[in-house]
C-alpha cells in the first residue's frame, strides 16, 4: 500500500520555492571564537595605535607653534629663537673694568640695556652674555659674588642689576654726592662750565631736577651775583631756554666788559702820551 501523505509532501517539498531557495546566497560563517588572550591582545593594539596617533598629531602640533613663536624672514628662513653671543658681541658693547665716577656703573647698565632691545634674549641670557664684558676688578667681584649662588643657578637679569648696583653705587656715596650738588656754585667758572658741573651732579640728585621748574631753582641758587641780578627775575619756564638767556647775558656781560677795557687802556695811553708832550715841552733849549 502506498502512503499518498509521503507522496504529497514529497510533491510539495519539490515544488518551485524549494528551487529559488537553492539560488539564494549561503549564510555567512558564523565568527570565529577568541580565547581571552587573543581578546586582550587584539585591544592592546588598538590602543598602541590611538597613542601613536596621539603623539604623532602632539608632535605637529608642537611644530607648528614653535614655527609660529619663532616666526620667518623676509627671506623664507626661519629665525632663531634667541640671540647668539655672536649676536650679542655684533652690538658691540662696552667692557667694565673700573668706575671713576659712581654713576659710571648705571650708565653702564643703560647702555646694556638698550643692547638688548636690539636682540631676543632671555633673562638669564642678558646676564649669561654680559658677564662676558667685566674685567679687572669688576670681573673679580662678579666671580666671588656668582659663588654665592648655587650651582648652574639661573640669575636673572635683574638680580644681577640689584648685586652691582648695591657694589658700585653704595647709598653713602650718593648721599655725598647729592651734598655736592646742593653746595655747587658758578664761582669763577664760565656759564657752560658751570652747567656741565650741574648736570653732572644733579643725576646724584634726581628729585631736585625732576621737573623743569625744580631745575630752574637749582640752577640759579648757584649762579654768581651778577648774573643772578640779570636773570634772577627771568620768567622762563623751560630749563633750555633759561640757559640759553644765561648765555646770551654772559655774552652781552663779556662784550661789555671788553669795551671798557678797550676804553680804559685808550685813556690810559692817552693820558701817558699827553704827559710825555708835556713833559718834552717843558725842557730849555739849550
Amino acid at each position: 500500500m502506498v502512503d499518498t501523505r509521503r507522496i504529497a509532501v514529497g510533491a510539495l517539498g519539490a515544488s518551485p520555492s524549494g528551487a529559488g531557495n537553492e539560488d539564494r546566497d549561503p549564510p555567512p560563517p558564523p565568527p570565529p571564537s577568541y580565547t581571552a588572550e587573543q581578546f586582550f591582545a587584539q585591544f592592546l593594539g588598538s590602543q598602541c595605535n590611538m597613542e601613536a596617533m596621539q603623539q604623532n598629531m602632539e608632535a605637529a602640533l608642537c611644530n607648528i607653534a614653535d614655527n609660529t613663536h619663532r616666526g620667518m624672514n623676509q627671506g623664507g628662513h626661519e629665525v632663531n629663537q634667541y640671540s647668539t653671543f655672536k649676536d650679542f658681541m655684533d652690538t658691540k658693547p662696552p667692557i667694565f673694568k673700573e668706575a671713576a665716577e659712581l654713576l659710571e656703573a648705571n650708565e653702564w647698565i643703560n647702555t646694556m640695556e638698550k643692547k638688548f632691545c636690539l636682540l631676543r634674549l632671555t633673562e638669564t641670557l642678558k646676564t649669561e652674555y654680559v658677564a662676558h664684558q667685566l674685567q679687572g676688578p669688576i670681573g673679580i667681584w662678579w666671580s666671588h659674588h656668582r659663588n654665592t649662588y648655587p650651582t648652574n643657578a639661573q640669575i636673572t637679569w635683574a638680580q644681577f642689576t640689584t648685586a652691582f648696583c648695591g657694589n658700585y653705587i653704595p647709598l653713602g656715596l650718593m648721599a655725598m654726592k647729592v651734598g655736592e650738588f646742593m653746595k655747587l656754585t658758578q664761582g669763577t667758572k664760565t656759564m657752560t662750565e658751570y652747567l656741565h658741573a650741574f648736570n653732572n651732579l644733579s643725576r646724584y640728585a634726581t628729585e631736585f631736577v625732576d621737573t623743569e621748574t625744580k631745575k630752574i631753582a637749582s640752577f640759579k641758587r648757584g649762579i654768581g651775583p651778577k648774573m643772578l641780578k640779570s636773570v634772577g627775575t627771568s620768567t622762563r619756564i623751560v630749563f633750555n631756554d633759561f640757559i640759553s638767556d644765561c648765555l646770551t647775558q654772559e655774552n652781552n656781560n663779556n662784550l661789555y666788559a671788553a669795551s671798557k677795557n678797550r676804553k680804559r687802556a685808550f685813556e690810559s695811553r692817552s693820558f701817558i702820551d699827553k704827559s710825555s708832550y708835556g713833559k718834552s715841552s717843558s725842557v730849555p733849549s739849550a
